[in-house]
């Protein structure tokens, strides 16, 4: 998304919370690296990321960002089976797992078959790790149910998803606009859970329109 829109790259500051295992402890290290005030966009797990960091330092973020994420905390019964797909990605190798295990989960049906994508996906996964990937899990495991403090969240929301996210499905999307006071949710057509890699131009648009609100 960024690198389709250089106007929106010249005012991102990426940052990493590699290395943390829990969305309070990397919200905690990001605010260490971030300005003082900031408008915060989070994808999937880091829209988990997103709203805590919110919730630690309100005062500090001027606008919110989620694009395809979600409010809830993971199911108790969850943590078995994710910590199970780490030892499924160590055994056959990070990226066969992605490629045959979570790729069906990741992208809208029509772009099954889009070995570009895919590729691009691989080599995302490659960057992160096996590590980077358990500790992900991690955030996903013990992450905070944010729906009971979304009503404090006042400043300018911007919630972003796909029409065919298998992993945050439209009732997620409807909570977290319902839940937040002063959001606007776009849902990209025939985009699954990959938004930025399916529909640039779509959050790209979305995006700026959300910074003119700030």
């Amino acid at each position: 998304m960024l690198d389709a829109d250089p106007a929106l790259s010249a005012t991102a500051l990426p940052k990493s919370y590699a290395g943390h295992r829990n969305a309070a402890a990397a919200a905690r290290a990001l605010l260490r690296q971030l300005p003082p005030r900031v408008a915060v966009l989070g994808f999937s797990l880091g829209g988990f990321v997103a709203l805590e960091l919110a919730a630690q330092a309100p005062e500090r973020v001027a606008g919110l960002a989620l694009v395809a994420s979600n409010a809830r905390a993971d199911a108790p019964d969850n943590a078995p089976l994710r910590r199970a797909t780490v030892d499924a990605a160590r055994e056959a190798g990070l990226a066969h797992f992605v490629a045959t295990t979570l790729w069906p989960q990741y992208v809208a049906s029509y772009r099954r078959d889009d070995a570009a994508l895919a590729a691009t996906i691989g080599e995302m996964a490659a960057r992160v790790g096996l590590e980077g990937f358990a500790d992900q899990v991690e955030i996903a495991i013990t992450r905070a149910d944010s729906r009971p403090r979304l009503p404090k969240f006042s400043v300018p929301t911007l919630i972003v998803s796909g029409d065919e996210d298998a992993l945050n499905p439209e009732d997620r999307q409807r909570e977290l606009a319902d839940g937040l006071p002063n959001s606007q949710w776009h849902v990209c057509a025939r985009t699954g859970h990959f938004v930025p890699l399916e529909a640039p131009a779509q959050l790209g648009h979305a995006v700026r329109n959300w910074l003119a609100r700030l």
